[in-house]
């Protein structure tokens, strides 16, 4: 077994495990430590055989997150998992907590395995809805027909009414997008959480190690941002996108945007991100193939 705290000089053997068995939309080694804030340290679990568990400290809170589903083939994640607990919780020091977020069969995996262990499942805290585009089947590309009737019309009346471009970040300054990302934050009246810390990093090293970054240039100023990764061959994950809220459907176009980018770009699979319940009636506006849900909880000592 080892233990990473060192990201930088660990990079080839996260991207071994991931590759291995990644299974979630965030299984990629960029988005794992653009997630670490300036408060948090790495902390990893890695066994011989190429399976384990990518997670955070907190100082702030003493408390664990492992970073989204377990890395591990299925009949072995409760067991990766109950290693994790094991080592966290006879440190010296105890954490509190130890956040996970877990699909949902995984998740009745380990709250059946943990019933009459030292360990206690706590309640749900949320749940994530993922919206997902299957892109053989998709046809938003097209806009034809009554389904798409309001996208088509909210389309052709932006295109008429901005002048619009699509360009990468390198085209635009660094303190556009940050003041863009500021702004997004402001407005937002959804109440549900919004790490702009991950943006700004992103932003600041020129969008490092993502896949996609795609920024829409409305009237000569900056009016959204899109970005993301892509876990394992065919498949993209969203991680970014926000918008400027005082241009009126500017949300709906980029979104729309990217999706048809994506798809020229030859990605079989889009996964848009999780979102809270309040927030999914958005999505699916763009008419996703199907949904998934992640739930976030914590585990304690009994």
């Amino acid at each position: 077994m080892q233990i990473i705290t060192d990201t930088n000089n660990s990079k080839d053997i996260i991207n071994r495990v991931i590759s291995k068995h990644g299974c979630a939309a965030e299984h990629n080694y960029y988005c794992y430590i653009y997630g670490i804030e300036p408060w948090e340290k790495p902390y990893s679990m890695i066994f011989d055989d190429d399976i384990g568990i990518l997670a955070k400290y907190d100082t702030s809170d003493n408390d664990y997150y492992v970073f989204t589903e377990i890395l591990a083939p299925v009949d072995k994640k409760v067991e990766v998992l109950r290693k994790f607990l094991d080592n966290v919780f006879s440190q010296e020091k105890k954490p509190r907590k130890v956040w996970v977020e877990l699909e949902t069969p995984t998740r009745k995996l380990v709250v059946k395995s943990l019933k009459n262990s030292n360990y206690k499942c706590n309640k749900i805290n949320y749940t994530l809805v993922w919206p997902v585009f299957e892109m053989d089947e998709w046809n938003g590309d097209l806009m034809q027909g009554g389904e798409w009737k309001d996208m088509r019309y909210y389309w052709n009346k932006f295109f008429k009414e901005h002048k619009v471009e699509f360009v990468t970040a390198d085209k635009v300054s660094k303190d556009e997008l940050k003041q863009l990302v500021h702004n997004w934050k402001k407005n937002r009246t959804t109440g549900d959480r919004a790490y702009i810390d991950y943006y700004i990093h992103a932003i600041d090293t020129g969008f490092a190690g993502y896949d996609v970054n795609r920024i829409m240039v409305v009237d000569g100023k900056a009016a959204a941002i899109s970005a993301g990764f892509k876990p394992r061959e065919g498949y993209y994950y969203s991680s970014i996108g926000l918008y400027d809220k005082n241009i009126d459907r500017s949300n709906e176009v980029s979104n729309m945007d990217d999706l048809i980018n994506l798809k020229k770009l030859g990605y079989k699979i889009v996964d848009f991100g999780g979102v809270e319940n309040k927030s999914l009636e958005f999505k699916k506006k763009f008419r996703p193939t199907r949904f998934y849900k992640t739930h976030i909880f914590s585990i304690q000592l009994k």
